[in-house]
């Protein structure tokens, strides 16, 4: 997968994308359902594209503490993106500057350089300046260029709840890991580099990770499980010496 660090105007592409535009904050089972709703309508020469935005909007411009802390940081987002058959993703610097972007910015000056096919949003999409423009605006601009947009509606679940990423961070934060993968569609991983202090082994440097409240867990590390200690300082003590570490929160705690 491809992966480009963009400013404001995307690269040059001459290849045939159908782009997806979104945060992309855990690659959840709504973003895999809108994922997989795109990649239907790519042709055999078309690639599939995603524009997403780092950091989450409500943290650049309203510092929301809730939004702080990424279910997937980059990295991971990028990870799973590829999981999920992500050919490029174009991931955007989001700034209070970039916010200024009006729509018509956006769709013919920023997007002007790909080769789009075909664009595919969630239900309810705003963009924009002050998020004040629409789907219905977004297939007027895209209709001057004769490129299609489809609007997906949120994927619910049996409760006929949307699957959202504020939910996640709740269950994630209370240690409801089981209903947290239930919402992602797949675990939860958290990354990092380990340091020793005073003969306890911390993984440091977790600032971009939603982090379960301070108490002990169970997770994995090579489908084999262990206890974890998550700490008021925010980092995570666990019982072996490693430089770096990738753990999975375990469903049954």
């Amino acid at each position: 997968m491809d992966i480009f660090q963009v400013r404001d105007r995307l690269p040059d592409s001459i290849d045939p994308v159908v782009l997806v535009i979104g945060k992309f904050d855990g690659v959840h089972k709504g973003h895999q359902h809108l994922l997989a709703r795109a990649k239907s309508f790519c042709r055999p020469d078309e690639k599939l594209a995603v524009v997403c935005f780092t950091p989450h909007p409500l943290w650049a411009l309203k510092r929301n503490p809730a939004y702080q802390r990424s279910i997937t940081p980059d990295m991971e987002k990028f990870r799973w993106l590829a999981h999920f058959g992500v050919d490029k993703v174009y991931n955007v610097a989001f700034t209070e500057k970039y916010a200024e972007t009006s729509a018509e910015t956006f769709i013919r000056d920023h997007l002007d350089g790909l080769n789009l096919s075909h664009i595919v949003v969630g239900e309810s999409f705003n963009f924009g300046k002050g998020r004040d423009s629409d789907v219905d605006l977004l297939m007027d601009l895209c209709g001057e260029r004769s490129v299609p947009v489809t609007e997906i509606p949120f994927l619910r679940d049996g409760a006929n709840h949307k699957v959202s990423s504020t939910d996640i961070r709740t269950a994630l934060y209370e240690g409801d890991f089981e209903k947290a993968e239930n919402l992602l569609g797949h675990p939860y991983f958290i990354e990092g580099n380990v340091r020793v202090e005073n003969g306890c082994y911390l993984i440091t440097k977790l600032e971009d990770f939603v982090l379960p409240k301070v108490a002990r867990y169970q997770v994995l590390k090579d489908k084999k499980q262990m206890e974890i200690q998550v700490l008021a300082s925010g980092e995570i003590e666990i019982p072996l010496r490693i430089k770096r570490v990738r753990i999975q929160f375990d469903t049954i705690q």
